[in-house]
């Protein structure tokens, strides 16, 4: 996920957190009678709320703000499940000369290796930007009575290969492991 939408979605998060806590300390408020609760309902005019749907900019600004909420909502769902790819890392950076790596084929590499340990079905790598920081990213998919300390190593001894050949360069490796379930 990307650094601004992670950012927007906490934002939100913590903004309807907020009103929901407000506006429910409030209800529990005149539920249980407090003075201050009942006065504040008591300023409202109920006449003149009721009379809001007929006035002539009600059914404009009620669109406009539809409209404005799918926008959003639509913005926020393209932001949320871009694809997150990202192509190369570069491992020097001279003044006169730069060297850069495919992730993607080093992903690839990985999920090859990790495939043809014993037990596992199926692996996939990709490159990814997670929040800033080219990852690569590896899925593998095994079987339930799978070797899990042995894989361990196995993983650990091929990120520290990804680690020292790119060594120079701010890149992650994660290896998510997905075992069946028993039957």
């Amino acid at each position: 996920m990307k650094t601004f939408v992670a950012g927007v979605d906490r934002l939100l998060a913590v903004v309807a957190g907020v009103v929901l806590l407000a506006g429910g300390g409030f209800a529990l408020a005149w539920h249980h009678d407090a003075p201050w609760a009942r006065e504040m309902l008591s300023r409202f005019d109920r006449v003149r709320i009721a009379e809001l749907p007929e006035q002539g900019w009600w059914v404009p600004t009620l669109a406009v703000v539809g409209c404005t909420a799918v926008v959003m909502a639509l913005l926020l769902l393209i932001g949320n499940i871009s694809p997150r790819t990202t192509g190369t890392a570069s491992v020097i950076e001279e003044p006169h000369f730069s060297a850069h790596v495919d992730l993607s084929a080093i992903a690839s590499g990985v999920a090859t290796e990790l495939a043809e340990f014993p037990g596992v079905r199926r692996a996939r790598g990709t490159a990814i930007d997670d929040r800033g920081m080219p990852t690569v990213a590896v899925s593998v998919y095994a079987a339930a009575d799978f070797d899990v300390v042995a894989f361990t190593a196995q993983a650990e001894s091929r990120a520290a290969f990804v680690a020292e050949s790119l060594a120079g360069s701010h890149v992650a490796t994660r290896i998510q492991l997905h075992v069946d379930k028993r039957r």
